[in-house]
């Protein structure tokens, strides 16, 4: 990338070169074309007075030698000759009468005895009838002839001082500017060389607010998304290897005790069954889990939703199951609240925290309130169950961590801590042993999405 930009920015520079150089040629020639219309103004006002010195068909000496003195200031040697060809008056004629004064400051200004090129012949007209010719041609003027030179020199120094300052300006921005990208671009491709060896810790770090600054940032949350996807991966097929051991374990026994004799199909098949149903509930909550870690890569499907009607088909469906075991199920909180969120993963999060709940309540029941501080809304469920003890307050929300003497899998809490970290929230929990369980969800009220 580097050498494109270079080359680029010599292209811009080869055609600054370009420029100048049609742009001297074109001041040139304005230069030169303005040198003749000058001249040409010059020899008209000469013809058109040498004209006027012919009066009555005769030649006015007196205004001859005006004319012809005004073509020697001008820079003209002049002749004027009559229709036969003969000369009537000339330019050193005219000089040589003039005082010793006026022949210095006139040699001072044309070298009146060195004239340059051969004479041009204009004729002259009066009434349509030629009535001679006025010859001209340059003399030697060293004044107006450097003047002309420095002028075009000049222009020339400018524009090449011009040039340079542009076109070194340009390639010393092009360097500049080719490091200047180049350095995050190959930061980036060392960081995805990394990765694609397989070192996911690799990052590239952005620095900067413009693109190739949003292009790292994308970069570096992809990279750490493969990242948390791999550890996901390595920790679940681990989990799912312990929790699969134990129930596999105690069917074969159970089925090798049955086999041999040693226990009957009324005695070993029941524990065969429990195992099972154990087994199905650890594949449904592989499941759940599963959906909760997709989600991590997943935008939130956010939408405007009337926070207690969500809840209430929540707790709608999950009724029964309270009145099953006896227990009550309230709801509490402002009727109007609305907010942003992903209805799905709310309704997934709030159905395992009262999962939990419902599990460990044997009296009473849960309260779900809710509500909002301003940029926040919460919910809240509090049970009035055995509590939760203090050492497993920091643990509750690990992947398969069960209490002393619970019935779950231990996946329900950490699926709501990994949804509720997805929509940029958190879960807090409140409980002491034997005074029931308070657990809260905190999520943004108008929704949250993951950086780009």
């Amino acid at each position: 990338m580097r050498s494109k930009l270079f080359l680029a920015f010599l292209a811009i520079v080869l055609v600054a070169l370009a420029s100048d150089f049609i742009f001297e040629r074109l001041i040139i020639r304005d230069f030169d074309d303005y040198v003749m219309g000058v001249r040409e103004d010059q020899l008209y006002w000469l013809m058109a007075s040498t004209e006027g010195s012919r009066i009555d068909g005769r030649w006015d000496m007196e205004s001859l030698r005006d004319t012809l003195h005004w073509a020697m200031m001008l820079g003209y040697d002049a002749e004027l000759r009559d229709t036969e060809g003969r000369r009537v008056i000339a330019s050193t004629d005219v000089f040589e009468t003039l005082k010793p004064a006026m022949k210095r400051r006139m040699e001072a200004l044309v070298h009146v005895h060195e004239p340059e090129g051969e004479f041009e012949e204009y004729p002259l007209y009066m009434a349509g009838k030629e009535i001679g010719a006025l010859h001209i041609r340059p003399l030697k003027r060293e004044g107006f002839k450097g003047k002309e030179a420095i002028y075009k020199k000049r222009g020339k120094d400018f524009l090449l001082i011009s040039f340079l300052i542009a076109g070194g300006g340009a390639l010393l921005l092009s360097f500049a500017l080719s490091l200047y990208l180049a350095r995050p671009i190959r930061r980036l491709r060392r960081a995805a060389e990394k990765v694609a060896g397989g070192d996911l810790s690799a990052r590239a770090g952005a620095v900067s607010d413009d693109e190739i600054g949003r292009l790292t940032r994308t970069f570096d949350h992809m990279v750490e998304s493969l990242q948390r996807e791999e550890a996901l991966r390595k920790r679940l097929t681990a989990n799912i290897a312990h929790e699969l051991r134990t129930p596999m374990a105690v069917i074969k026994a159970n089925l090798e005790a049955v086999m041999d004799g040693v226990k009957g199909k009324e005695e070993g098949l029941p524990s065969v069954r429990a195992e099972i149903e154990r087994l199905v509930a650890l594949v449904e909550g592989m499941e759940d889990l599963s959906k909760a870690e997709a989600s991590f890569f997943a935008r939130p499907e956010l939408v405007n939703v009337r926070l207690r009607g969500l809840l209430e088909g929540i707790l709608q469906g999950m009724k029964p199951l309270f009145e099953a075991k006896g227990l009550e199920l309230a709801l509490k909180g402002e009727a109007g609240l609305e907010v942003a969120t992903d209805p799905e993963k709310l309704e997934l999060i709030l159905r395992n925290v009262l999962s939990n709940a419902l599990r460990h309540t044997g009296k009473g029941g849960v309260t779900v309130h809710y509500g909002t501080d301003g940029k926040d809304f919460f919910i809240e469920a509090a049970d009035t169950g055995e509590g939760i003890p203090e050492e497993d307050l920091t643990r509750i929300f690990d992947r398969f961590y069960r209490g002393e003497g619970s019935t779950g899998i231990g996946l329900g809490l950490s699926i709501a801590k990994e949804l509720v970290d997805v929509m940029g929230g958190k879960i807090e929990v409140k409980s002491k042993p034997g005074a029931g369980a308070a657990f809260r969800v905190v999520l943004p009220l108008k929704g949250h999405s993951p950086p780009p």
